[in-house]
Formats: structure tokens, sequence, C-alpha cells
């Protein structure tokens, strides 16, 4: 079994929602952050950098959420991973633009927006969410042009990316965002967001 150790944030979400859309058998342990339990002895052989999610398969420990969930997309026969190179490379060309570029920002503006005010570190920073909300809008229009021709991210069919970029986009409910320009994504949202792993993972995460 898989266990994945990890705390209610964006990256690890997307682990989460990877390895049961996989059908992966796993096991989630949460980790406090708010009691520095990532800073622990215990926790620190697992990932030095003392950042969550870490994956533990087989006695062995990875973290980086993109690495682990390309490496359990390894884990089984799945078309959500396409097997023709350049096709794959597709794949990870998008789940690279969330993680540089548009998940980026969303990651941001959820920090200034939702979590300064939770954790009373103070109210958000008008310049950096002008940044951010700038930069979104811009690769939200990208987004929006890709799933104007087709149903998902990489391609017709569903895969890795759909999920991986839906642990972003769905920070765009929290934030009251307005997609009403953008059709497409939130249709493909509002899609992805009733998919039975997305909706039966929200346990872990509330």
């Amino acid at each position: 079994m898989l266990k994945i150790y990890g705390f209610n944030s964006q990256n690890n979400k997307k682990v989460v929602y990877l390895a049961k859309e996989l059908g992966l058998d796993f096991e989630f342990v949460k980790v406090d952050l708010m009691k520095r339990e990532n800073r622990s002895p215990e926790f620190l052989k697992m990932n030095p950098v003392g950042k969550v999610p870490v994956l533990e398969h087989d006695g062995k420990y990875l973290f980086e959420s993109g690495a682990i969930c390309r490496y359990i997309a390894t884990l089984v026969d799945t078309p959500l991973a396409p097997k023709e190179k350049f096709e794959y490379a597709q794949v990870d060309q998008w789940m690279e633009f969330f993680t540089n570029h548009l998940g980026r920002w969303l990651n941001t503006l959820f920090f200034e927006k939702i979590l300064r005010p939770f954790l009373g570190i103070g109210s958000p920073v008008k310049e950096t969410c002008e940044e951010a909300e700038k930069f979104i809008s811009q690769q939200m229009k990208v987004l929006e042009g890709e799933l104007s021709k087709r149903e998902f991210i990489a391609s017709n069919e569903l895969s890795i990316a759909d999920i991986y970029a839906y642990a972003y986009i769905e920070q765009t409910i929290a934030l009251e965002m307005d997609l009403s320009e953008f059709p497409n994504t939130l249709k493909w949202r509002d899609m992805i967001s009733k998919r039975e792993s997305i909706v039966e993972c929200q346990k872990y995460f509330n």
C-alpha cells in the first residue's frame, strides 16, 4: 500500500486525487503543519526539505508533487498516461504549465486572499494580488483557447494533466472568481469536480 503524507493544500490534493483516479490503494497520513510536524526529525528523514506531500512506497520515499504524480501513474496500466511518447510529452507540457505559470499564480492569490486572513498573518498585499490577477487573466485565456478545441486539457481523452490541473483550478471556487469569460474552462472545471475520485477525496481535506 502507498502512504501519502500531506495536508490540506493544492500540491497534496493533486497527488491524492490522482491516486484515487488511478484506483490505487493508499493511506493518507495527515501532517499537521500548524504543529510543525513537517519539521520533526522523523519527517525530515523522509523529506529533508520539510515539505508535503511525501509518498512512501516499499520503504522508499519520494517528494515533490509533480514527481509523485508521474511516478504513481507508472504503477498501473492506465490511459491517463499515454504510451505514445509525443502524446505523453503533451500531457507533461500542461502539467508544467500549471506548475510554473497558471497554478503558481492561483496559489499566490489563494495565499493572499484566503490563507493570510485565516492564519492571522496580515491582510492581502494589494500589489501581489494585482500582479497575480494580471498573470491569471493572461494564462486563463491560454487555457480557454485550448479547451475550446477539445474536451480535455492535453487531448480528447482524460489524462493525468486534467486531474493535476483541477487541484489548482478548484481554487477559483474559494476565491469566488467570475469565470463567465471562460465558458469552456468553467464547463471543464464542473465536469472534473463531479468525478467520483474528486468527490470521494474531499473527506481527506474537510
